[in-house]
């Protein structure tokens, strides 16, 4: 017989509170020098590096986003809103500048970027020279995944006078930067009509809004694939992110990353113009490739290359170049 782990006293909470706020400050001082020298203000400062507090803060241009890792002994505690003032306090902080979420190690299957409020109120954060549109409340995701930093920088340096494809595209980060580096054309993939418009403003925020040259779709990837390769369309560059899980709205499974990621992957292929590169990530934690049926030149594994400074030590994302 398994005992239910104990809930923590008000000692504990108190004392994992006081344990993040040290170890995120003193994080924050040491990455935020070389992060403004590269003009970048998105970078994470806690990643569960103290075992006993499972939680996760990112800095965005003055704002602190805190989420939590729902567990049995803090369930029905006020464990979120006391990390929270302890950031408050330590940071010097607006009760508005800091958002609070709660998360999950294993998120139930559904919508990939769940709507937790709908204040709409949205935020210009920099990255480099490109600036992109955040959203940090209305969402558990922003709209900006700072550890795919490095992997948008490569994909720029390769685009120019590329034909370049972005799968599960979100809210367009790797169109932008695509766009930026003289892509030829970009087109933007993704189910959500939202994102594409998410997406759109982040192009215009960069003064890239050609619509001789950048196109948004909003339907389901794989669907877009099929019939792409029905048409005989081609890229040169492809970035396929997808999901760990998908369902429509009525709960049908679209997608199961682990299953599905040979399928997917060979289906991405077939529209990728020969010599060039489909760039394959996941960050479903527990990720075991498969590249047996996959009908590829060469598979490289980039993860460790293309994991930021920030995320030291972790692993938020397995990427893939795949040819």
């Amino acid at each position: 017989m398994s005992l239910s782990p104990k809930a923590y006293d008000t000692a504990t909470l108190e004392k994992h509170a006081e344990m993040l706020a040290n170890r995120a400050h003193k994080v924050w001082k040491k990455l935020r020098p070389g992060f403004e020298k590269q003009n970048i203000g998105v970078f994470r400062i806690y990643d569960r590096d103290i075992p006993e507090v499972r939680a996760v803060v990112d800095w965005y241009e003055g704002h602190l986003v805190l989420g939590e890792y729902v567990r049995e002994q803090t369930a029905g505690l006020p464990y979120l809103d006391i990390l929270g003032q302890a950031l408050r306090e330590k940071f010097s902080l607006a009760p508005d500048q800091l958002h609070m979420r709660q998360r999950q190690t294993r998120p139930q299957d559904g919508a990939r970027y769940q709507r937790l409020e709908k204040k709409g109120e949205r935020l210009v954060v920099r990255e480099g020279d490109l600036r992109f549109w955040v959203n940090l409340d209305d969402y558990l995701d922003t709209g900006l995944f700072a550890d795919h930093r490095l992997t948008r920088s490569w994909v720029r340096s390769e685009s120019e006078g590329r034909h370049v494809l972005n799968l599960y595209a979100y809210t367009g980060a790797f169109s932008v930067y695509a766009a930026k580096g003289g892509a030829a054309s970009t087109t933007t993939v993704d189910m959500s009509e939202n994102y594409l418009d998410w997406a759109w403003d982040n192009f215009k925020l960069n003064e890239l809004d050609d619509l001789d040259r950048h196109s948004a779709v909003a339907e389901e990837t794989r669907l877009f694939l099929r019939s792409a390769a029905r048409e005989g369309r081609r890229w040169d560059i492809i970035i396929l992110d997808p999901p760990s899980f998908s369902t429509t709205r009525s709960g049908q499974e679209l997608l199961e990353i682990q299953r599905d990621h040979p399928d997917l992957i060979n289906e991405a292929l077939a529209v990728l113009r020969r010599g060039g590169k489909l760039y394959f990530s996941t960050n479903h934690q527990r990720f075991q490739p498969d590249f047996s049926r996959v009908k590829a030149g060469s598979i490289e594994d980039l993860t460790d290359t293309s994991t930021p400074i920030d995320y030291e030590g972790k692993t938020p994302h397995r990427l893939f170049v795949i040819s």
